[in-house]
C-alpha cells in the first residue's frame, strides 16, 4: 500500500539503550532474544538500530501473516539475506522474487513423499548406527553427537555414496565454524571487521574455502555421471527449467547444495540437542513418549507411514521447536513506500520478525516457558501462531524434512536409550545462524536395563 503525503500514521517507539555508531548491536550479538523479547510490550513495531541503520521489529502475529504471506509479493528479503550472499551463493535462501519461485519449482520434487520414504531409511540407519557406538554410563556431549549424526544424515541424503569418512569429518569440522562465521558477519555494523586478519576471520575464510571446494568436487562427480543414485543432488542434476530446458549450472548446484548443507544440519541438530536437555528434565514426558514408542512399534525400527501413529512423538518435536524455535530472525523489506499497521515505512526500510519470540509470547501461548507437549494434542494442530520455518512463498522448502528427520532420530534412539542429565546445569542460548545451546552433557542409559 503507497502513502499519501497526508496520510496520518503512527508514532514507532524506539527500543531503549541504543549506543552511539552502534545502536542496538552489541546487544543484538550478545542475546538478541533477551532484547528482542524485551521491547515486544512497547507494540506492534518497535524500532532498533544496527549501526546507522533503522530496522523496524514486527511483534504482531498479524503483521507477520501480512508481510510473510498474504501480501509476499510486495517485499523481498532485505539486507541481511544480501549480507549473507557473498558466502551462500545463489540459493533459495538467499534469492527472491521470480528467481527464487523459479528455483523452487526446480528444487521441490526432491523433497517429494517418495523420496522423503527413502531418505528416513537413511536418517533410521544413521542414528541406528550412531548410537550403537554409546557405552553404557557414558557421559555424552549432546551438541557433538547431534552434529555428528545429523552431518552424516545430510551427507548421505545430499550426496549419496560418495563422501568418504574424511569428507563428511572435514563437514562436521569446517561447517559451524562457516555457520558461526555468517552469523557474526550479517549482525555486524561494520563490514571492514569481517576483512581484519584475525585468527578467526581466518579460520571462517579456510572454512569457506574448503567446503565450497569440496561441494564443487561432488557436484563436478554427479555432472559427470547422471545416474540417478537416489540422493538429493543427483535430482537436481537431471532438473530442467520447464521454461527453457536449461539444466542448473555448476555454481547454481553448488549453492544449492551448500543451502542445504547449512540449514540442514545446523538447524536439526540444534533441535534435537535441545529436545534431549527437555527429555533429560522431564521424566513424565520421555515416560509418556516411550510408552507411545514400545505400544506402537513394539520394537520395529520404525517407518515413515508409522511415523503418522505417533502423534505424542511428533507433539514432543512441535513443542521442541517452539520454545527453542532455531530461527530467531527472519527479515523483509517493502518494495515500494508503505503503511504497516499505521506506521508509515520508506521504501527500503527493513523489517525484522523473531519467530523465537513470537513463540514464547503469553499472549499468545499460554504458559509459554513450559514444556508442555500435550498443548499439541487437541486435534494435532498447531496453537497460532507457529512458524519455525517461516510462512508464505519463502517458507522453507525443507519443513516437512526436518520434521520427519527428527522424528524418525528421536524415534530410533529413544526406544534403545535414555539421557539422563549430569549436572543440574541448564544450557544456555547462543545466537548465531540458529539458536544453539552452548553445552549439555548427559549420561547414557540402556532402556532395556
Amino acid at each position: 500500500m503507497t502513502v499519501s503525503a497526508t496520510a496520518p500514521t503512527a508514532p514507532v517507539p524506539t527500543a531503549p539503550g541504543r549506543l552511539p555508531l552502534l545502536g542496538h548491536a552489541v546487544p543484538l550479538l550478545r542475546n538478541p532474544v533477551q532484547l528482542l523479547q524485551s521491547i515486544r510490550p512497547l507494540g506492534d513495531i518497535v524500532r532498533i538500530r544496527i549501526g546507522p541503520l533503522d530496522v523496524y521489529v514486527l511483534n504482531s502475529p498479524d503483521l507477520v501473516h501480512q508481510v510473510f504471506a498474504s501480501e509476499a509479493t510486495t517485499y523481498r528479503k532485505g539486507r541481511f539475506y544480501e549480507k549473507f550472499r557473498p558466502y551462500q551463493g545463489d540459493g533459495l535462501f538467499t534469492t527472491d522474487g521470480d528467481e527464487h519461485q523459479r528455483q523452487r519449482r526446480l528444487v521441490l520434487p526432491a523433497f517429494h513423499r517418495e523420496r522423503l520414504t527413502t531418505y528416513t531409511d537413511v536418517m533410521r540407519q544413521v542414528a541406528a548406527d550412531h548410537c550403537a557406538d554409546w557405552t553404557p554410563g557414558a557421559a555424552l556431549d549432546i551438541c557433538a553427537e547431534m552434529y555428528a549424526l545429523t552431518s552424516e544424515v545430510v551427507a548421505k541424503v545430499l550426496f549419496g555414496g560418495e563422501l568418504d569418512r574424511e569428507q563428511v569429518a572435514g563437514i562436521q569440522a569446517w561447517l559451524p565454524v562457516f555457520i558461526q562465521g555468517m552469523g557474526r558477519r550479517v549482525v555486524s555494523p561494520a563490514a571492514w571487521l569481517d576483512r581484519l586478519p584475525t585468527p578467526g576471520n581466518r579460520r571462517f575464510d579456510t572454512a569457506q574455502r574448503r567446503l565450497r571446494g569440496l561441494v564443487d568436487d561432488l557436484v563436478e562427480a554427479h555432472r559427470r555421471d547422471t545416474a540417478d543414485r537416489g540422493d538429493l543432488l543427483s535430482m537436481l542434476v537431471a532438473a530442467r527449467d520447464p521454461d527453457t530446458g536449461e539444466p542448473m549450472s555448476p555454481a547454481r548446484l553448488r549453492d544449492e547444495a551448500m543451502t542445504f548443507l547449512t540449514a540442514g544440519i545446523e538447524t536439526v541438530s540444534t533441535t534435537l540437542t535441545w529436545l534431549y536437555h527437555e527429555l533429560a528434565t522431564h521424566p513424565e514426558v520421555e515416560e509418556r513418549l516411550t510408552t507411545e514408542l514400545d505400544e506402537v512399534l513394539g520394537g520395529r525400527p520404525v517407518t515413515f507411514d508409522e511415523l503418522a501413529d505417533l502423534p505424542y512423538t511428533r507433539s514432543v518435536v512441535r513443542e521442541t521447536l517452539r520454545l527453542h524455535s532455531p530461527a530467531w530472525m527472519l527479515m523483509r523489506r517493502p518494495a515500494g513506500p508503505t503503511t504497516l499497521g499505521g506506521v508509515a515505512l520508506p521504501a527500503g526500510a527493513e523489517l525484522l520478525f523473531s519467530p523465537a519470540t513470537l513463540h514464547r509470547d503469553p499472549a499468545l501461548h499460554p504458559r509459554p516457558l513450559e514444556f508442555r507437549p500435550e498443548r499439541w494434542l487437541d486435534g494435532d494442530t498447531a496453537p497460532p501462531p507457529f512458524l519455525p520455518f517461516s510462512t508464505g512463498p519463502y517458507k522453507c522448502l525443507g519443513d516437512h524434512f526436518a520434521l520427519t528427520e527428527l522424528a524418525t532420530t528421536v524415534a530410533t534412539i529413544t526406544a534403545r536409550w535414555r539421557l539422563v542429565p549430569v549436572s543440574s546445569r541448564a544450557p544456555r542460548e547462543v545466537a548465531g545462524a540458529a539458536l544453539s545451546p552452548d553445552r549439555l552433557v548427559l549420561t547414557a542409559r540402556r532402556r532395556d536395563a
